[in-house]
């Protein structure tokens, strides 16, 4: 009988563990899931996005195409650009011919930022990574001068015309989020001013800070 009763206590011990296992991971899992929504909602709530004048965009319909036929593209250099992303880059020049062609170097983009934001260039300075860089430069260009922007592994099937008649375009992501691998935006667009108005303010590691 005392066999049979310590038996049935480590089934029951058994079980419990298991429960409060899977109950763990499922907390767990909702957390990384949920994660995600919260933290933007609370980065939206704080951020002065919410306070752009929108009515500032109705000037910038000027014309049929607000967007001015001009592609960017950033990297280190112009020597070292990795053989697929040359192809993928030369796909999106031979759909536009007559599109206007920009590739910005680090230097390129560090000469623009000390012209055009030179408020900028100390948080672009002391970013740690080169991607967090490549992130800002894609803004600037794009508010100095309009466009678009693709990121060097995007492929071209078809021509960008009927997009530039919107003056901004950024495509979202799933399940939060919108993608910066893909910009359109007429020049001087107040979203685009604004997103770098606010990089110094959130120019920081969540993690130790």
């Amino acid at each position: 009988l005392l066999a049979k009763i310590q038996m049935q206590c480590v089934i029951h011990c058994r079980n419990r563990t298991i429960f409060f296992s899977l109950l763990t991971l499922f907390i767990l899992l909702s957390a990384y899931i949920l994660y995600p929504w919260f933290y933007f909602a609370w980065i939206w709530r704080k951020s002065d996005i919410n306070h752009i004048d929108y009515s500032l965009v109705s000037k910038l319909n000027h014309s049929l195409l607000n967007v001015p036929a001009i592609i960017h593209q950033t990297w280190h250099d112009t020597d070292t650009i990795p053989y697929d992303w040359q192809q993928a880059s030369n796909s999106c020049r031979e759909f536009h011919p007559n599109y206007e062609y920009h590739l910005w170097t680090d230097k390129d983009a560090r000469r623009l930022i000390e012209k055009e934001f030179p408020c900028l260039l100390s948080t672009y300075d002391s970013y740690p990574y080169d991607i967090q860089r490549a992130d800002v430069i894609r803004l600037v260009v794009l508010y100095v001068y309009g466009g678009i922007y693709l990121d060097l592994d995007i492929i071209c099937l078809k021509s960008f015309d009927q997009l530039r008649t919107n003056s901004f375009v950024l495509p979202k992501t799933m399940p939060v989020g919108l993608s910066n691998d893909f910009i359109i935006a007429a020049p001087k667009h107040p979203f685009l001013l604004q997103v770098l108005n606010d990089l110094p303010k959130y120019n920081r590691n969540y993690l130790t800070k």
